[in-house]
């Protein structure tokens, strides 16, 4: 007889993490709240306001790329380390139900 209140375990995957601070997406990213921060009328406009749409397309353009070639989980631990992390498995949604 099998025990029906014991829930069935996700399965997970495992995966070696880098430092956040190793990642080149966490240095885009810091880049793209800096010149946000930067174009606010409270600071100042420190960028010229014409360059504005340009550094934003440029930014996000480099973390699209940077994110297609990324493959690694980050966490916060020292810059050269590698920590193991599991990863749950995730199935894949349901299909939609067709009404016609």
């Amino acid at each position: 007889m099998t025990d029906s209140s014991v829930e069935p375990q996700t399965p997970v995957v495992y995966a070696r993490a880098v430092s956040i601070l190793s990642s080149r997406t966490f240095y885009v990213n810091a880049g793209a709240l800096l010149i946000a921060i930067v174009v606010l009328p409270e600071v100042g406009n420190l960028i010229p306001e014409r360059f504005v749409p340009i550094y934003s397309a440029l930014l996000a353009i480099a973390n699209i790329i940077l994110r297609m070639v990324t493959v690694r989980p980050v966490a916060m631990i020292a810059p050269g380390n590698v920590v193991v992390v599991p990863i749950p498995k995730i199935d894949p949604p349901a299909p939609p139900t067709v009404t016609d």
